[in-house]
């Protein structure tokens, strides 16, 4: 896979609120404290929230 395609598979993933969930969980399995984790957790999931209000999925242009 070239690497300019991987870049842009990426940054695609990257703008799906989808994937913001994602990196907190995956934040949540690394051993932090989980005063540390529930505090990422949180501010990821905010804000997934305000990017899922704002940002279209594919498919969907209105």
């Amino acid at each position: 896979m070239p690497i300019s395609l991987l870049v842009k598979t990426v940054l695609g993933r990257v703008k799906e609120p989808s994937s913001w969930s994602g990196v907190a969980v995956l934040l949540a399995m690394f051993g932090l404290s989980h005063e540390q984790t529930g505090a990422i957790t949180e501010l990821l999931a905010a804000t997934a929230a305000l990017a899922s209000v704002f940002i279209a999925e594919k498919g969907d242009r209105s």
